[in-house]
C-alpha cells in the first residue's frame, strides 16, 4: 500500500500543484503524489488536472498514444481555460514527435486563439513558446519571431529566469535561420547571461550547442572547439542522447575540417555504433558522411563508398519528412486563405445587397425589390455557409484520415473509440486488436522507403475492403503500428479475426515489388470483459499482447492475459 509521500494535512489541491512543481525535476515523487490521490474525492476539475499530469509523465516516458487517449479529452472539456491551454501545448508537442504536421498546425492555430483571450502567466509563456518551437522546427521563422515578438523588453522581466533563456534562445534560433550574416558575438554575450547561470537541464544547456553549430556553419573551427570543451560536460552529464550525438558531430567536424582525421574518426564511430541513432537521422546522416570523407581521405574506398550510401538512404529519408512538412505548411496556409477570402467576399456581398435594400426602400416598387434582394442575399449566404462547410468537412476528414494507408488516423480512432465506450451501455463486449508489421525495417533497408510505403498502401486497401458492421475504427497509428476496435467482439472472437488478417496479408502479391517476400504481423487483443470500458487500460493490455507475440517469434497472435511460456494463441 503506497503511503502518502506528503503531509497528510494538505488538501488535494495543494498536493496536485505539488506533482505538478516536481514533475520536471523530481518525476518520480510526482508520480507517488498522484498514485496517492488516485483514491481520493477529487472535485472534476482536479480529476481532470491529475489526469494531465499522468498523461504528461506517460509522454515523457514514450507511450505516446496513450497519453493521447488520456490528454485529448481533457482539452476538450476545457475549450478556453488554463488546463485547455497546457493540454494543448503537451499534446502539440507529441503530435510533433510523431510527425504528424497538418494536425500539429491546426492545433497551433487554436493554441494562438486561446493566448489573445487568455491572462500572461507562466502557462501562457510556456503555450507560446511551445508554437514558436513548432514554427521553428518546420522553418517557419518569420512566424517563430512574430510570436517571440509578444514578449520582448520589460515583458521579458516578468517571467522566470529559465523561460527568460528560453525566449532568448529561441529569438537566437530564429535570427540564425533567417540571415546567418546578422549574428554577431554580441548574441554569445546575451546567451551566456541569460543561461550560464542556471541549474543545467534540456532548456538552459540547448542555446550553448545552437551557438557551437553556429560557430560550425561560419567556418571558425578552432572557436568551435573550445565551445565544445567548455560546455559539453554539461552536455554529456544530462545523458540525452540527441544532445550528446549534436556536440559530437559538431567537434568532429571541425576536427576534419582542421585536417586531424584520426580524431574526428574516433569521435564518431561509437556514434555510428549505437542503434538508438536510427531515431536521428540528422545525426545520422552527418556522421555517416563525415566517415565517407575520412575514409576517402585514407584511401579506403570502399568503406568510403558504404558509408556515403548510409548517408544517402538517411538523407532521402529526411528529404521526404521535409517535403511532407512544407505540403503540410502549404496546405494549411492555403485553407485559411481560402476561408478568409471566402468571408471577404460573404462580408462585401452582404454589405453591397444591404445598400441595394436600402435605396429600394424609397421607391414605389421598393416592397417587390426589398423581397428579390432579400431572396438573393439568402441564397448568396447559403450558397456561401455551404462552400465553408464543404472546406471544413475537407479540413476534418485530412484531419481525421492517415494520407498513405487511407484509415482512420490516431486522432479519429482515440475520438470515436472513446466514444463507443462511453456510449457502450450494454454488456456485449468491445475488443481491440493491435499488430505490428514484421520485418518492415528490413524491408525499408533491403528494397527502399518507397517499397516500405508501398506494403503500408496495400495494408490499408487490404483491410479497408473488409470493414464490418461490427468495427469502430481502423487505424494506422504508427510508423508500422494499426488497431482495430471492434464491437460485439469478445476477445477469442477477435483472435480468430486476427488468423482471417494475418492471412489477408499473406495473400497479398509482393513478387513485383519484394521478390515474393511473405507479409505477416504480431497481434495483441484485448477486450472490456478483460479490463473495463477505460481505453487507456484497453490500449495497453493489448499492446503488452503484442509485445508478447514478438517477443515470442513474431507471425502470431496473443490475447491479454496470457498465461507464462503459453503459445496456444499462436496463429
Amino acid at each position: 500500500m503506497l503511503s502518502l509521500p506528503v503531509s497528510a494535512t494538505e488538501t488535494p489541491a495543494q498536493l496536485l500543484v505539488q506533482a505538478d512543481t516536481l514533475r520536471v525535476t523530481d518525476p518520480v515523487r510526482s508520480r507517488q503524489i498522484l498514485q496517492a490521490l488516485k483514491n481520493q474525492s477529487l472535485t472534476p476539475e482536479e480529476q481532470d488536472y491529475r489526469d494531465y499530469l499522468q498523461g504528461f509523465h506517460i509522454a515523457v516516458s514514450s507511450d505516446s498514444l496513450r497519453a493521447v487517449s488520456i490528454i485529448e479529452p481533457i482539452s476538450q472539456r476545457h475549450p478556453n481555460d488554463e488546463l485547455g491551454l497546457r493540454t494543448r501545448s503537451t499534446l502539440l508537442s507529441i503530435y510533433f514527435g510523431y510527425r504528424d504536421w497538418s494536425e500539429g498546425l491546426l492545433l497551433s492555430t487554436e493554441i494562438k486563439q486561446m493566448l489573445e483571450r487568455l491572462p500572461r502567466n507562466n502557462t501562457w509563456y510556456t503555450a507560446n513558446l511551445s508554437v514558436v518551437i513548432y514554427y521553428m522546427n518546420l522553418h517557419m521563422y518569420n512566424e517563430a519571431l512574430q510570436l517571440l515578438e509578444r514578449v520582448t523588453g520589460p515583458e521579458l522581466g516578468k517571467v522566470s529566469a529559465e523561460m527568460r533563456c528560453r525566449y532568448i534562445a529561441q529569438e537566437f534560433r530564429a535570427q540564425k535561420g533567417l540571415d546567418i550574416s546578422a549574428i554577431t558575438p554580441r548574441w554569445l554575450a546575451t546567451l551566456e547571461a541569460a543561461c550560464l547561470p542556471l541549474t543545467d537541464t534540456l532548456y538552459t544547456v540547448e542555446p550553448f550547442i545552437t551557438w557551437t553549430r553556429y560557430l560550425l556553419d561560419v567556418g571558425q573551427y578552432e572557436a568551435v572547439l573550445l565551445a565544445v570543451r567548455r560546455y559539453e560536460r554539461a552536455i554529456i552529464d544530462l545523458n540525452y542522447f540527441y544532445y550528446v550525438v549534436a556536440i559530437k558531430n559538431i567537434e568532429a567536424q571541425a576536427l576534419f575540417a582542421l585536417g586531424h582525421y584520426p580524431e574526428a574518426e574516433a569521435i564518431i564511430e561509437p556514434l555510428l555504433a549505437r542503434p538508438e541513432l536510427a531515431d536521428y537521422s540528422e545525426g545520422l546522416i552527418t556522421a555517416a558522411s563525415l566517415k565517407a570523407k575520412i575514409r576517402s581521405q585514407q584511401h579506403d574506398y570502399e568503406q568510403a563508398y558504404h558509408w556515403q550510401q548510409v548517408a544517402i538512404e538517411s538523407e532521402r529519408s529526411q528529404n521526404r519528412l521535409a517535403a511532407t512538412k512544407q505540403l503540410a505548411v502549404n496546405n494549411a496556409q492555403a485553407t485559411v486563405r481560402q476561408a478568409d477570402e471566402d468571408l471577404r467576399l460573404l462580408s462585401n456581398n452582404q454589405a453591397l445587397l444591404a445598400n441595394q435594400l436600402a435605396r429600394s426602400e424609397q421607391n414605389v416598387i421598393g416592397t417587390y425589390l426589398l423581397i428579390a434582394l432579400a431572396i438573393s442575399l439568402m441564397f448568396i449566404t447559403v450558397f456561401s455557409i455551404r462552400k465553408l462547410q464543404k472546406q471544413q468537412q475537407l479540413l476534418a476528414r485530412i484531419a481525421s484520415t492517415d494520407s498513405l494507408t487511407g484509415l482512420d488516423n490516431r486522432r479519429e480512432f482515440l475520438q470515436v473509440t472513446q466514444q463507443a465506450l462511453r456510449g457502450n451501455d450494454t454488456e456485449e463486449p468491445l475488443s481491440l486488436i493491435m499488430f505490428d508489421l514484421d520485418n518492415l525495417k528490413w524491408i525499408n533497408d533491403n528494397y527502399g522507403h518507397q517499397a516500405g510505403d508501398w506494403v503500408l498502401s496495400q495494408i490499408g486497401k487490404v483491410l479497408t475492403a473488409r470493414l464490418t458492421v461490427a468495427t469502430v475504427s481502423c487505424a494506422r497509428v504508427g510508423g508500422e503500428e494499426f488497431v482495430l476496435c471492434l464491437k460485439g467482439t469478445n476477445v477469442n472472437e477477435a483472435l480468430a479475426y486476427c488468423h482471417e488478417i494475418q492471412c489477408w496479408l499473406a495473400a497479398i502479391d509482393t513478387k513485383a515489388k519484394l521478390d515474393g517476400l511473405q507479409l505477416s504481423a504480431s497481434f495483441g487483443v484485448c477486450d472490456t470483459n478483460q479490463v473495463g470500458k477505460q481505453l487507456d487500460s484497453l490500449i495497453s493490455g493489448a499492446d503488452l499482447a503484442m509485445y508478447k507475440a514478438k517477443k515470442a517469434g513474431r507471425r502470431q497472435a496473443v490475447k491479454y492475459p496470457m498465461e507464462q511460456g503459453s503459445k496456444k494463441e499462436a496463429i
